[in-house]
This record gives structure tokens, C-alpha cells and sequence, in this order.
């Protein structure tokens, strides 16, 4: 008896992301930009394309309008926050200097954060890093922060020592704009809009 595969009729599950073809293996089903734009129109009038390609397709500064709008407004100062302590001592057990260098220092001194095209990324540290060294003396958190506030007196670059496994690396960071801490403050000239959004609501 022959058999004819033509016969034979492929078995096919849908699912709410793709199908599952069980001659062909998982088939995904895909989506264009057109796609996504149409999907949010559907849920809300807007205009999505223009909105969307404004972010994906260049790099420029955070959007701050909401905030503006909120309110307040974006300022950086030498002096953390109570939250940006909280942050640093209770969930990054490190110290946390991205808006200056560009880096997340855990409390064994390994590097867990290099913020794009920063001080520190441009010259050459990267995740996973141990900083043993600053300035020629051995790490500690408080020296990577007196650092930084020498160095914006002061010319020459700030040298890290740095190890990756059994290399080691010197890494000159030429910055000298000092700490800096993000801070909302308050726009009196504008309605406190996100207190009504973080306000707790009436019971």
C-alpha cells in the first residue's frame, strides 16, 4: 500500500502569541511598527507613530515635560537624598555615583553599573570590573567620593586600578564636574499635580 504524504493533513495550535505547526515547529506570529502604532490609536487617539519614533529612533535628552508639567523640576546637587541613601545602603549595598563617573560600586567592590557613554564607560571600565585602587591608594567607598570632589578642583584625571578575572587595568576617568544627586524640587508656579497622583486615596 502506498502512502501519500500529500493526503496528510498538518496539525496546528493556536496560540495567543504564535502557532505551533507540529510538520514545521513553532511558527511566531510577528508584528510591524504599523501594527503597534494601530493597536494604541485603537485604545487611545494619538499621534503613536510620531511619539514612538521620537524615542527609538534618536538620542537625545530624558524626557522631563511630565515632570514639568507635574509641578517640578530636575535639579542635581553634591548632597544625596535620604532615598538615594536608603537605595544605596539597603539595596545596592554600594555607592552609587552614575550622574558623575557613571558607576554602581558594590559593598565588595565590584562594579555593577556603567552608564552609557560616561565618564568611566569612556574610559574603559566596564561591568564586572573590581576597583582596587584610587588615586594610588586602596579602595574604599569614601575615597572614590573624595575623589571625585578633588577632581573638580583639579586637573588631572581620577585613576582607578582595576581587576577582570587575572587582568588588570588602569582606567584615567577625566571628570571634574563633582558629585551630583538628582533631586525633585517643588514649581511654585505650576499646580502640585503629582502630589494628587501619589496622595493616598480617601477611605
Amino acid at each position: 500500500m502506498e502512502f501519500d504524504q500529500r493526503t496528510v493533513v498538518p496539525l496546528r495550535f493556536r496560540t495567543n502569541i504564535g502557532e505551533i505547526d507540529l510538520d514545521q515547529g513553532y511558527v511566531p506570529q510577528t508584528y510591524t511598527f504599523d501594527d503597534v502604532v494601530k493597536a494604541l490609536g485603537e485604545v487611545r487617539p494619538y499621534d503613536w507613530a510620531t511619539f514612538l519614533r521620537s524615542r527609538l529612533d534618536s538620542v537625545g535628552k530624558v524626557p522631563l515635560d511630565g515632570v514639568a508639567r507635574s509641578g517640578y523640576k530636575l535639579v542635581f546637587t553634591d548632597e544625596p537624598g535620604d532615598y538615594w541613601k536608603s537605595v544605596e545602603n539597603f539595596r545596592q549595598k554600594g555607592v552609587n555615583h552614575t550622574y558623575s563617573l557613571g558607576i554602581v560600586i558594590d559593598k565588595d567592590a565590584f562594579v555593577t553599573s556603567v552608564l552609557w557613554d560616561s565618564p568611566a564607560a569612556k574610559a574603559g571600565v566596564t561591568i564586572g570590573m573590581k576597583l582596587l585602587a584610587i588615586d594610588g591608594l586602596a579602595y574604599e567607598a569614601g575615597r572614590l567620593t573624595k575623589a571625585i570632589e578633588r577632581a573638580a578642583k583639579a586637573k588631572p584625571p581620577i585613576e582607578l586600578i582595576l581587576s577582570q578575572g587575572e587582568v588588570f587595568k588602569t582606567a584615567r576617568v577625566d571628570y571634574h564636574g563633582g558629585l551630583r544627586y538628582p533631586h525633585l524640587v517643588r514649581d511654585g508656579s505650576k499646580p502640585a499635580l503629582l502630589d494628587d497622583i501619589l496622595a493616598p486615596r480617601a477611605r
